[in-house]
């Protein structure tokens, strides 16, 4: 048990390293009781270097697939931009509309961006729990790139209201806020935004992701949900 744990923040020690290309004060600390521990338990060692083998080994693969999907992610019109589009700082973040998690990351990062004029946040959408409503011929993540992409001046509002329905959308939820918003005719979504969809499933796979909120931001990822105070942290120290 106590190898598994030191591995484990050996691994994590070096991601956090590797994403800001220096040591902070604790990664630094970490790594003197790692060196400390391995003095004492030398027999840990081969264990410990297959697994940071394979842990570069698999980096290496994630840094290809992030070089190959940077034009897809930060130069691509189909993904809706929320705070200032024009911002230095950008944040991606993979978020689904039925996901409980993303919608309270979105509310920290509504506070962030209105709090930071360079914060520049592209959503990634993807769709797991949901690849089609009943007697719609959409779902929420399309519905919302038809109307970033027809009736952008709309999107906001329709963002706000799809983030705050709890549980899944249906038919009722999203022809209710498109009656609010007037994108009723963003509900008919085209294969524009189906194939935009499901190469945003396909990124998310090769970027070794696995689930729901996951934000990258200065390379670093940041999976899950993270509460405000941290993420204002975080953001700061990655810009």
């Amino acid at each position: 048990m106590k190898k598994h744990l030191i591995s484990t923040l050996i691994l994590g020690s070096l991601m956090s390293a590797n994403a800001f290309a220096e040591l902070n004060k604790e990664q630094t600390q970490q790594l003197e009781e790692i060196n400390q521990f391995l003095k004492e338990n030398p027999s840990t060692i081969s264990g410990l270097h297959t697994s940071l083998e394979q842990y570069v080994a698999s980096q290496a693969q994630v840094q290809k697939a992030q070089a190959e999907s940077h034009d897809w992610l930060y130069n691509n019109d189909a993904h809706p931009i929320t705070g200032n589009p024009d911002g230095k700082s950008v944040i991606i973040n993979f978020t689904d509309y039925n996901c409980p998690y993303c919608k309270r990351l979105e509310k920290g990062l509504v506070q962030l961006a209105s709090e930071n004029s360079d914060i520049k946040i592209i959503n990634v959408y993807l769709s797991f729990k949901q690849q089609q409503i009943n007697e719609l011929n959409t779902n929420a993540a399309l519905y919302a790139m038809k109307v970033w992409k027809d009736n952008r001046e709309a999107f906001t509002e329709v963002d706000k209201l799809l983030m705050a329905k709890s549980g899944l959308h249906t038919k009722a939820s999203l022809q209710a806020v498109a009656k609010k918003t007037g994108t009723e005719a963003q509900l008919n979504t085209t294969s524009d935004q189906s194939n935009t969809l499901m190469t945003n499933h396909q990124t998310f796979s090769a970027l070794g992701l696995t689930g729901t909120p996951t934000m990258m931001m200065n390379g670093q990822v940041l999976p899950g949900y993270v509460p405000y105070d941290r993420l204002k942290d975080i953001v700061d120290d990655a810009f």
